[in-house]
């Protein structure tokens, strides 16, 4: 850094009543606190700008502030197969169990 810059500095914007953008702001805020190379800065100013004047949409903001923030694959989502069965075929298969078990002493 030359003596000609000055430190990149958090952008602050006022009277904002829309709540999806103050989350949106509050999750910039931190991680411009956390991160201290300029030029990931200066990407967060551009992100949080762009996403104040609507040029990109929320979705795409946190996707792009995922890098930024540390942990990428904390809100990845994946399905868990769940298999039930009825409380007939249920007793059924522990009635079997019960009998291998008592006949194997």
């Amino acid at each position: 850094m030359t003596a000609e810059e000055e430190p990149i500095t958090k952008i602050t914007f006022d009277d904002v009543t829309d709540f999806k953008f103050t989350a949106a702001y509050e999750v910039y805020s931190k991680a411009f606190d956390e991160i201290s190379r300029e030029e990931d800065r200066q990407q967060l100013n551009d992100l949080v700008t762009q996403l104040s004047s609507e040029e990109i949409s929320y979705p795409r903001f946190y996707g792009e502030m995922s890098r930024f923030r540390g942990d990428p694959g904390a809100r990845e989502f994946r399905r868990v197969r769940i298999q039930g069965q009825r409380k007939r075929a249920y007793r059924r298969d522990q009635q079997k169990r019960d009998r291998i078990k008592r006949h194997k002493r």
